[in-house]
């Protein structure tokens, strides 16, 4: 017999949620299984590898604007990844494995949040599931790839879980709002839920919210200056790197919203029917500042998926509490609480299950596919061994520079960036090329698991 799951009446219900867990299981075995492949992911994980090391002393972190790389994150990052790599003796790997930590982290402060707002075991479970299945389905290239925004993010998360602990006792908030800053730091673009507890705060507790105020700025103040006493000037010339931007991007991130419709749709109409809760709204304010917050982030060139994942998180919470709500929605007078609950995981599990991303099936069912990762592996070998080769400084893919041991040279995004807003001449690639100073080595496709998103966001999504 299938035991029924805790906090549901309805055999059927728990069998969905079985699936959905299964789901989050299976999904989770490829980034897993490619963490330890010699391919690059994507051209931001060699790029993070270099300045992870140049926080353990290799190199300054943030080099002199006269340079062609530049250093647009904040400094927190780099030294969590580099010191997690000298233990591992191998930075990318050991960012890799902390990408992977961080979603599992993650799945957990939905969890813990959704039962801060009210919901039973069931919920908290189909939350956390529906993050981790969501984010391995259809942010593959981001989930156990060297990147800060996951970790940061699991820091945020579990301030934000902490927050609400805060406001449950109505004490205590002092560490959260400081481990918000901290996550700050990790990575800057993380401010959807500071901003939510700010607000919530000036609805709830308005004393609270100007005294919790004062210690995040005073927090961020004394943030920057420290960073101004390790590192200059140049700091704040690399973090303000300027970018382009522009509304069409955001206009064609639109498509991005098809990967939570599912749960966006549910919250549209839960949030709205029990707006006079109070637990319904604050997930609802989450899912707004996120939503303008994404297409916002999205406007700038370069931004790539991970500006979506706080927006992820608000919708991973929304699934879970709409399961905890069906028995007080108007639906529930025409159709059973245990019907709806149904129907809506059967529909969140049909839209995780169509994808064509197969990955986890395929690395132990098609030999063809396991060839194909030989043949990739084999691939960045001799693309390493060819840059190792080549004499002087070379531009070419960060991952196989990094492994070759050569120092990072051009950061061609951020360049190109500059050069059209006229902080670089135009010529300030071409002319080492033709002086000589520098060597481009071509990208071997086949050396990188998503090579077109890897161009768009050369050193990219930042």
């Amino acid at each position: 017999m299938i035991p029924v799951f805790p906090g549901c009446r309805s055999r059927s219900v728990s069998i969905l949620i079985g699936c959905l867990v299964l789901l989050a299981a299976v999904s989770a075995i490829w980034p897993v299984y490619r963490a330890f492949l010699n391919i690059e992911i994507i051209g931001n994980e060699g790029w993070n590898a270099y300045y992870d090391d140049a926080a353990m002393g290799s190199a300054p972190l943030y080099p002199s604007p006269r340079l062609l790389i530049t250093n647009n994150y904040p400094p927190l990052s780099f030294y969590i990844v580099g010191a997690f790599g000298r233990l591992t003796g191998d930075t990318i790997l050991a960012g890799r494995l902390l990408s992977l930590a961080a979603v599992g982290v993650i799945g957990a402060a939905v969890a813990l949040a959704i039962k801060r707002l009210g919901g039973n075991t069931a919920a908290a479970t189909i939350g956390a599931a529906y993050f981790v299945a969501t984010m391995c389905r259809f942010f593959t290239i981001y989930v156990g790839m060297n990147d800060p925004h996951l970790l940061g993010l699991a820091v945020m998360t579990m301030a934000f879980v902490a927050f609400l602990r805060a406001m449950d006792r109505d004490r205590g908030y002092a560490g959260p709002i400081l481990l918000m800053v901290a996550a700050g730091f990790i990575k800057h673009t993380l401010i959807v839920l500071p901003l939510v507890s700010m607000v919530w705060l000036g609805i709830q507790r308005p004393r609270q919210m100007v005294k919790c105020g004062l210690l995040a700025g005073c927090a961020i103040v004394v943030g920057f200056v420290i960073c101004f006493a390790a590192y200059g000037p140049d700091f704040f010339t690399n973090l303000t790197t300027p970018r382009i931007y522009s509304w069409k991007h955001a206009v064609g991130a639109t498509g991005h919203l098809q990967w939570v419709v599912v749960g966006l749709l549910a919250w549209l109409y839960v949030g709205f029917t029990r707006r006079k809760n109070p637990e319904v709204r604050l997930c609802s304010l989450i899912i707004v500042f996120a939503l303008v917050i994404f297409f916002v982030q999205k406007t700038g060139e370069g931004v790539s998926y991970n500006a979506e994942f706080e927006l992820v998180f608000g919708v991973s919470i929304a699934v879970g509490l709409a399961f905890t709500q069906v028995p007080f929605l108007p639906l529930a007078r025409r159709f059973s609480p245990d019907a709806l609950c149904f129907a809506l995981l059967l529909a969140i599990c049909l839209r995780l299950a169509v994808s064509t991303r197969l990955e986890s099936v395929r690395v132990f069912t098609d030999r063809g596919f396991r060839a194909e990762i030989a043949t990739r592996e084999a691939a960045m070998a001799a693309m390493i061994s060819r840059i190792k080769a080549t004499p002087g400084d070379v531009a070419c893919s960060f991952y196989a520079g990094y492994r070759a041991g050569k120092p990072m040279a051009v950061d061609f995004f951020n360049v190109r960036e500059r050069m059209l807003k006229g902080k670089l001449p135009a010529d300030a690639i071409s002319s080492r090329l033709a002086n000589g100073k520098l060597t481009i080595v071509n990208i071997d496709p086949i050396t990188n698991w998503s090579f077109e998103s890897s161009v768009a966001s050369y050193p990219g999504g930042k």
